[in-house]
């Protein structure tokens, strides 16, 4: 009768050793620790947070005729508004403010820029008082950021720059890059 032959190398395998000829290799640790493996995860603010932003991001450029409305949103969102004083059905000048820029493709495509509020009586309290059209972008909180009223030379894409700028600046802070002709470019440095 023949016994079976089991080579060491086998019994070696078959016992979870090391194979017979082959050098024991360093044991390594290559799972990662427990705290790069557990991502942090975010608070139900930063979530909220993160959600808004989003959803900023994704927003339609709306118009209101109520103030207080569009400050509201203006906070909700983070986002500038731009005040207008204007009323085309008896100004010229603005109905060719509506033609141009606001009833412009580039402008109604436009997503995450602005809270538009505009009103038929003047508004003293940011600039829009001394004729028509005559606007200004401001911060969420009521805080003028600068003048932004119709101009004939300026172009949609030159609006949306100067709008975009506004943003950044409440979004970002006053020292985050800005944009000039289409490039984000860093602001001048302060001395």
């Amino acid at each position: 009768m023949n016994k079976p032959f089991v080579s060491f190398a086998l019994l070696g395998l078959l016992l979870g050793g090391p194979v017979y000829g082959q050098e024991d290799a360093p044991a390594t640790d290559d799972t990662p620790a427990a705290e790069d493996t557990a991502k942090a995860k975010p608070t139900p603010a930063e979530l909220k947070a993160a959600k808004l932003k989003k959803k900023s991001e994704s927003l339609k450029v709306k118009w209101y005729n109520d103030e207080k409305k569009a400050f509201k949103d203006a906070k909700k969102y983070n986002l500038p508004v731009w005040v207008l004083y204007s009323n085309p059905a008896t100004c010229g000048v603005c109905q060719l403010l509506d033609k141009n820029i606001l009833n412009s493709r580039q402008l109604k495509n436009a997503k995450g820029l602005f809270i538009g509020f505009r009103s038929t009586s003047p508004l003293p309290k940011y600039g829009c008082d001394k004729g028509m059209p005559m606007g200004a972008l401001v911060e969420p909180n009521g805080t003028k950021i600068c003048n932004l009223s119709y101009n004939p030379g300026m172009t949609p894409e030159k609006y949306i720059e100067q709008i975009t700028n506004a943003r950044i600046r409440i979004q970002e802070g006053k020292d985050a890059p800005i944009m000039l002709n289409g490039k984000k470019i860093p602001p001048p440095p302060t001395n």
